[in-house]
């Protein structure tokens, strides 16, 4: 059975574009996406099982740490109806960003 470290190695950008010669980025960022997709699911289980009462946090190579956080976020609303929007709006910081969207054929 490979170990992490074998597999990491053979999931590098450049092991990647050796597996797949010519193909177009758009095609390849689809995979991609769905790869990460799938990835993120199996990660979300496995996350699960780590955080369920009395579960086995010790592996063969890493441990898993349960750290509790709390995040704490603004309403925007809330503080608009409370304070109205021109008290607010020097405050506000917008950014661009670019999307890439796929579209299948």
């Amino acid at each position: 059975m490979p170990t992490l470290a074998d597999r990491s190695r053979k999931n590098t950008p450049e092991a990647r574009v050796a597996e797949l010669p010519n193909i177009h980025p758009a095609d390849e960022l689809a995979a991609v996406r769905e790869e990460i997709k799938i990835l993120t699911a199996q990660a979300d289980i496995l996350r699960d099982r780590l955080l369920a009462e009395g579960a086995d946090l010790t592996g063969d190579q890493y441990t898993a740490a349960i750290i509790p956080g709390v995040r704490e976020t603004l309403d925007r609303k809330a503080i608009t109806e409370a304070f109205g929007e021109k008290a607010v709006a020097p405050f506000i910081k917008a950014t661009t960003y670019k999307t890439v969207k796929l579209l299948e054929k």
